[in-house]
């Protein structure tokens, strides 16, 4: 073999070697890119299904809480719950209205007993008055039995009625827990949540006053309704 046909053979091996490393290198990348390729539709596929599943959670979440709300409890929501007052009931709605949202409240500073009756009808008749009802009345002033048992004939009606003794440093404080107590055992519908025995030795609770509450009195005092709600 001559020189010249020497260099040509040498020279078709070198192209041909180079060929097959180009060619060996094409297919790898390629089959880098279908590897890629694959784990990112794997990845995607992934994350569609998660996405896909989370939907369906949420879906079983809502038909569960769906289905405890059919029929409306009083320790959730405050549905059909009404609660009539005078200045403690003003400062504890925020935290009645945090553990029952749905729930009806009316205080009025400086409310007596004696305007209960027409604070009743009033709610009636604007489709207000649930049939379980607080009355927390008496900070202000003393009443008579008759006139508790006009509140309690009005709400005979009612599932439930829920009446809160008073703590005020008055003259008329024991006169006000012991009316309702007596007038209490007269209808079978109601119960007291006694208050001034729940906040005896807790003066932190109090402002100066010794009425009205503190935040952790105002949470006290919602606990201690919400726990009697809870007994109907």
């Amino acid at each position: 073999m001559n020189k010249k046909n020497g260099w040509m053979v040498s020279g078709l091996w070198g192209f041909m070697i180079i060929l097959i490393l180009l060619g060996a290198i094409g297919l790898h990348m390629h089959a880098k890119q279908n590897s890629d390729d694959h784990e990112s539709r794997s990845k995607d596929s992934s994350l569609y299904k998660l996405d896909a599943m989370q939907p369906a959670a949420q879906k079983r979440v809502a038909s569960s809480t769906r289905g405890k709300q059919a029929q409306p409890s009083a320790s959730l929501t405050g549905e059909g719950v009404t609660m009539i007052g005078d200045s403690v009931t003003v400062g504890v709605e925020p935290y009645l209205k945090e553990q029952l949202p749905n729930m009806t409240v009316d205080g009025k500073v400086g409310r007596q007993m004696s305007q209960a009756v027409k604070v009743i009808n009033e709610l009636a008749v604007q489709g207000k008055l649930g049939d379980q009802v607080i009355i927390e009345l008496g900070t202000n002033g003393p009443f008579s039995k008759n006139q508790l048992h006009d509140v309690l004939q009005s709400l005979s009606g009612a599932r439930q009625v829920i009446l809160v003794t008073t703590r005020v440093p008055k003259g008329w404080q024991d006169a006000v827990n012991e009316t309702i107590a007596q007038v209490a055992d007269e209808f079978s519908n109601v119960s007291v949540v006694d208050w001034y025995s729940a906040s005896a030795g807790k003066d932190e609770y109090f402002y100066r006053d010794g009425v009205h509450l503190k935040p952790d009195g105002s949470r006290y005092y919602t606990s201690l309704l919400v726990a009697a709600l809870q007994k109907s």
